[in-house]
């Protein structure tokens, strides 16, 4: 009987020790699904932080991509009205000289005008005047010309008679004169330069003949074209074969 008892109060006791378990295991459980709703809650929380935070990104991106595009056309058109500003600053400087010029040509017209007025002299004795004062100067230009011509006609002529007589006629003077050399004749051992009566070449006109600085030989003109001369080599200055390119100078 008492043994039986004995069980009982075992059993009982392990019923007990079972149901204190059970209810701390389910106060477990209990505590467990409400840290797992709760976490579930901040999942969606999380996940809606992160949809907003991505929207945000977005639309601070869309923002700075607007704001990249105002600042290029703001750039742009600061840049169209600092040229469009540089363009009315010429156009001004440009107005401001032909004023300027203007006010100069006014004041040498009035003085001009006033000092027609001194002379108290009659606009048409004027023009007439200046009419003569044309022809005179007409006159005495064709004066110059023929002058010209008959002092060449006279030196040809006196360059002749010292060649008649046997003479030696000196170089002429041909100052400041430079050319180069366009081609070469060893052969016969002339030389064609670029330069000819218009820019002062002259028959008889004498040249040295350098390259590199250093001296080749010199040349003296035998024939005058416009814009091109002939020279002989002279056998007593020469150095060096005169070469195209080379430079010759009076």
């Amino acid at each position: 009987m008492l043994l039986r008892i004995s069980l009982i109060v075992a059993i009982l006791a392990s019923i007990g020790s079972l149901l204190v378990s059970h209810l701390q295991v389910a106060q477990k459980i209990t505590d467990l699904e409400t840290n797992l709703q709760n976490t579930e809650a901040q999942l969606v929380q999380t996940q809606q932080d992160l949809e907003q935070t991505r929207a945000d990104l977005v639309s601070a991106k869309d923002l700075a991509e607007q704001t990249q595009k105002s600042l290029e056309q703001t750039t742009r058109q600061l840049a169209e009205m600092t040229k469009s500003k540089q363009q009315q600053q010429q156009r001004a400087d440009r107005a401001e000289l032909e004023l300027n010029k203007t006010r100069t040509q006014l004041t040498a017209a009035q003085r001009d005008l006033a000092a027609w007025k001194a002379l108290d002299i009659p606009v048409d004795e004027v023009r007439s005047r200046l009419k003569l004062l044309i022809k005179a100067n007409a006159a005495l230009t064709a004066l110059q010309e023929e002058n010209a011509v008959m002092l060449h006609k006279i030196n040809q002529l006196k360059e002749r008679l010292m060649v008649y007589e046997g003479e030696t006629l000196p170089p002429v003077e041909m100052p400041g004169l430079k050319g180069r050399v366009i081609a070469v004749d060893p052969k016969w051992d002339f030389v064609v330069l670029d330069v000819g009566g218009k820019q002062g070449a002259l028959p008889r006109g004498e040249m040295l003949v350098s390259r590199d600085g250093k001296l080749v030989g010199k040349i003296r003109i035998t024939r005058v074209e416009d814009n091109r001369c002939i020279a002989n080599v002279l056998p007593e200055w020469k150095q060096a074969d005169v070469q195209v390119g080379d430079l010759a100078m009076y």
